[in-house]
């Protein structure tokens, strides 16, 4: 009786196993997103042509929805310019490869500091946008201005801008 027992089960496992092979379209397990569903200490990094082009460091990585993570104490290091950017928080969209950044964000290099309360980067035409007021802080002068676009190799501020140069 046991045996018998024994083969029901095995036959119902391959019948179960052969109808959800046999189904057209892909069998995805669902990850329930909220507050519950969260990683600690999460770390990205992005390389090109076997350059590191960028390390994301997160104390708390929490799911919002299927498409939008929560990144705390976020810390985004660029080794070929030197600059490391650290913010409170932020919000990367999975499906647009997007961040919006917020909450005391500084991006610092050897020569200036750039201090901001958002900064939003599109991935699709890889600038980073702020259409909040935005310092920058060197050695010799100090800029503010009411808008920022920057890209690879260019940054623009626009609006109410105020520059102050220092003298030796």
């Amino acid at each position: 009786m046991k045996k018998f027992g024994f083969l029901v089960v095995v036959v119902l496992f391959f019948a179960i196993v052969a109808f959800y092979s046999d189904r057209e379209g892909d069998i995805k397990t669902r990850l329930r997103v909220g507050d519950s569903s969260y990683m600690d200490a999460v770390s990205i990094t992005q390389k090109r042509d076997g350059i590191i082009k960028w390390i994301l460091n997160a104390d708390k990585a929490v799911f919002v929805t299927e498409n939008e993570i929560k990144l705390a104490s976020l810390r985004i290091s660029f080794p070929e310019k030197d600059l490391t950017l650290t913010s409170d928080t932020g919000l990367y969209d999975v499906e647009k490869r997007d961040l919006k950044i917020e909450g005391n964000i500084k991006a610092a290099t050897k020569d200036y500091d750039i201090v901001a309360k958002t900064l939003y980067w599109d991935s699709s035409t890889n600038e980073v946008m702020s259409d909040e007021q935005v310092h920058i802080v060197g050695k010799k002068f100090s800029v503010q201005g009411d808008d920022l676009v920057a890209t690879n190799d260019k940054a623009k501020l626009k609006n109410n801008v105020k520059a102050i140069f220092y003298a030796k």
